[in-house]
């Protein structure tokens, strides 16, 4: 999910690897040769293991991003930023507290368009809101020049004590309002506590839906 000035955690210097092993092998006063990249769409040009950034903006908000591996390509045709190991990210109010987080198996950043996909496995949580939300889905979008996250395929949210299921899932990049397109069903329950935090379960619209539920190709469920 380019940062912008509220997430520039996500993108911070990465250490260079292109001429680590180069200065040894050469003489005070010769020049380096240039690197070379025989394909600058699968050859990155810097690389950072276990990478953790934390970073605040104003003193107000605090973010934090962690990954086992981060490959940054600046030289392919559309310079982008990928996370073949997953990606955690999480964002603190000024006490400390988290307000959201996000995992998910693979993450890429396309710097020109500044949009993030991640993919595998997404689960997102909203901690502002009197009611915790989360949502499951296999990919998530996140425009940071719109300032908005959307999916375009099945997804899950559990709002409070509704499950709500469907695709074409729309929302503002906090989580605050959010819908689908093409409702699946929604389901009310007293309490949602068997939610696993650690892995993703496809929903399934055809054996999700309930009797109870509404389900329509032309409905939009609307959270708020």
């Amino acid at each position: 999910m380019k940062p912008t000035k509220h997430h520039t955690t996500y993108r911070a210097v990465l250490a260079a690897i292109a001429a680590a092993g180069t200065l040894c092998l050469f003489g005070c006063g010769q020049k380096e040769p240039e690197p070379t990249v025989k394909d600058p769409e699968t050859t990155p040009t810097q690389i950072s293991h276990n990478h953790r950034v934390i970073n605040s903006e104003d003193g107000r908000r605090q973010y934090r991003m962690e990954t086992p591996l981060l490959e940054r390509f600046e030289l392919a045709e559309v310079p982008f930023t990928e996370f073949k190991k997953g990606i955690k990210i999480e964002t603190f109010d000024s006490a400390l507290r988290v307000e959201s987080d996000l995992v998910a198996d693979y993450a890429r950043l396309n710097e020109v368009t500044e949009i993030w996909e991640a993919r595998g496995n997404v689960i997102a949580h909203s901690y502002n809101q009197e009611r915790q939300r989360t949502l499951y889905t296999e990919r998530l979008y996140w425009d940071q020049k719109k300032k908005k996250i959307y999916s375009d395929t099945v997804s899950r949210v559990v709002d409070g004590s509704s499950v709500h299921i469907g695709s074409n899932f729309e929302a503002d990049e906090n989580f605050e309002t959010w819908s689908f397109h093409r409702t699946a069903g929604q389901i009310e329950v007293e309490a949602i506590n068997q939610q696993d935090s650690t892995r993703q379960d496809t929903p399934r619209s055809d054996s999700t839906a309930t009797p109870g539920s509404t389900a329509s190709a032309a409905d939009t469920t609307r959270g708020r």
